[in-house]
């Protein structure tokens, strides 16, 4: 008996930094929207459902984004972003501004909106998400920055 077995291979080429965390953030939303009451498990980001629930703040139409990764790709930025918060490896410093990042490219908020969830000015904000992207472009080499 022989199973066709197909694998997918991950082209990491398709988008930049920004571009794979922003289109996380609305693979996210696309999924909270078809079946948020999903049980754990069948891909509903859990934590991101409870961000948006706790955040009332209403979304300015103009910065919809849409979703153009597949279920398995977004599972892939999902590995990498929990392998870099749950390692003992990267700092906390290093997952601080990974944090920053998530929260202003995957959470769709501004610099000033993170800067005031996260108690900074807004130019520290801008330097930790600038340096988060560099973490990950030099973690992940095949991770590109623009």
């Amino acid at each position: 008996m022989n199973a066709a077995v197909k694998t997918q291979t991950m082209n990491w080429a398709k988008f930049n930094i920004d571009g794979w965390l922003e289109q996380f953030g609305a693979w996210c939303e696309t999924v909270r929207m078809k079946g948020g009451s999903l049980p754990d498990g069948l891909h509903v980001n859990q934590i991101y459902w409870m961000i948006q629930e706790a955040d009332k703040a209403p979304r300015n139409s103009k910065l919809y984004i849409k979703c153009e990764i597949s279920d398995f790709e977004a599972d892939q930025v999902q590995d990498l972003l929990r392998g870099i918060f749950k390692s003992n490896e990267v700092d906390y410093q290093a997952k601080y501004a990974v944090m920053c990042l998530v929260k202003n490219k995957v959470e769709n908020r501004s610099l000033s909106a993170v800067a005031t969830l996260t108690n900074q000015s807004k130019g520290q904000v801008n330097i930790m998400v600038g340096c988060a992207r560099f973490f990950l472009a030099g973690k992940f080499n095949f991770l590109k920055m623009v």
